[in-house]
């Protein structure tokens, strides 16, 4: 627990505290941490992989309102107020390993460190910067706009130089076209059309477990656009 950031600070008598109501947990692709209206007895730091929060529609749709990564917590907020949790938390992309801890254990450890106090107040930043990006995403005005602001926010968030020698960014989140509709609020024919268009332009292609973004400046001018 103390090689990750968000316990970093922490003395050791506050990593024994946590460490007492804490398991690890590995989850396949697909498989939920959690769905909407379980008991949040427990939050989640996760310790390699992707988690998306999904949530369902009154018609029965699927909305991706955030994805986190290695480092960051999940279901921190639904976990402090005793509550249930208001939306599905699914491992995508390949195995997920996570760090549960139990929310009753959280709260007594609250009571008597300030450094929990702080570590927990910069994770639940951390998640709401995540999900005012999903809010920047959608209102970035017509369907192209919307996926260009998507693939720019998984650059910065999740790329890494692709080793070509060129600009060229890995981006290793295996995304559906049905999952990136999902983010960009477009029914899904709209997204795979574009998304052909910009592949035979040489903007992007696909790799395993992910993809490649070969021209992030066009997709930049079309945000700029």
């Amino acid at each position: 627990m103390a090689a990750m950031e968000l316990f970093s600070t922490l003395e050791p008598g506050d990593l024994a505290r946590l460490a007492r109501g804490a398991r690890h947990r590995r989850l396949a692709s697909g498989e939920p941490l959690w769905l909407t209206g379980e008991r949040a007895a427990h939050f989640a730091v996760i310790e390699a992989g992707i988690v998306q929060i999904r949530q369902t529609t009154p018609t029965g749709d699927g909305v991706v309102v955030g994805l986190f990564r290695t480092g960051e917590a999940v279901g921190l907020a639904a976990a402090l107020e005793h509550g249930l949790f208001p939306a599905d938390a699914i491992a995508i992309g390949g195995a997920v390993d996570v760090l549960s801890i139990r929310a009753d254990v959280l709260r007594e450890a609250l009571e008597t460190s300030v450094a929990v106090g702080l570590a927990v107040n910069r994770a639940l930043l951390q998640h709401t910067a995540a999900l005012r990006a999903k809010i920047d995403i959608v209102s970035a005005g017509s369907v192209p706009r919307r996926l260009a602001a998507l693939m720019i926010y998984l650059i910065e968030r999740f790329g890494r130089p692709a080793g070509s020698g060129s600009d060229a960014v890995a981006v290793e989140v295996n995304l559906t076209r049905e999952e990136i509709s999902q983010l960009v609020s477009a029914r899904v024919e709209t997204v795979i059309r574009i998304l052909s268009r910009w592949q035979k332009a040489g903007w992007l292609t696909s790799r395993p477990g992910g993809m490649e973004i070969t021209r992030a400046d066009m997709l930049r001018r079309i945000l700029d656009t």
